[in-house]
């Protein structure tokens, strides 16, 4: 049908869509950043676990989904962490008034008194203590699990058993590294993802 609109054969057509599909925006901008070398072999361990040589071919593609890698933190779990911090506040409170009644006894001579209803409040705090500590493990789990998926989402097809890279020859000179990806696990701030370097290659 498109061949017949435009008056062109069949195979022109599919050469166009293909070159069309391969075609790669020009890359004509680059970023710098210095590493001490701790951070570069913590760059290099990360790759390297993953099977990927090609660093600056990996490091584009994590620049690439930046805007799913680097999005804030979802606000449903702003709204349990702030319901958390709540309950934590309404109990701490509650512990801190018994704790204080002890005290003043304990100063004043007096015998100090451990009742039902602060023993029960203990147990009370202590079942929320517990509670939220599993749910947060539970939600830090999930969201470790999401940002995996994600940086495996972006570096898929990335392994390469080609050696050497602009990267580790950045190593070996001691010469600024262009390209990094900062590895570390911290998410739970919800950030997991990459130290942009040297865009181009």
């Amino acid at each position: 049908m498109l061949a017949r609109r435009f008056g062109v054969s069949r195979r022109t057509i599919h050469n166009t869509l293909r070159r069309a599909k391969d075609a790669h925006p020009a890359r004509t901008r680059t970023i710098s950043t210095r590493l001490s070398a701790r951070e570069l072999a913590g760059c290099q361990a990360a790759l390297a676990r993953r099977g990927i040589t090609d660093h600056p071919a990996a490091l584009r593609r994590l620049m690439g989904a930046a805007d799913v890698l680097l999005r804030p933190t979802d606000q449903v779990v702003i709204d349990r962490m702030q319901a958390w911090g709540a309950q934590t506040a309404t109990h701490g409170a509650a512990i801190d008034h018994i704790a204080r009644k002890l005290n003043e006894a304990k100063l004043r001579g007096r015998p100090t008194v451990f009742t039902v209803e602060g023993m029960k409040t203990i147990r009370t705090f202590a079942g929320v203590f517990m509670g939220f500590v599993e749910e947060f493990r539970t939600l830090w789990e999930a969201r470790q699990a999401a940002m995996t998926r994600e940086v495996d989402k972006a570096l898929e097809g990335a392994a390469t058993s080609a050696s050497g890279s602009r990267l580790s020859k950045a190593a070996a000179t001691g010469s600024p590294c262009h390209l990094a990806l900062d590895s570390g696990r911290a998410l739970a701030t919800g950030k997991a993802a990459a130290d942009p370097s040297h865009a181009g290659s």
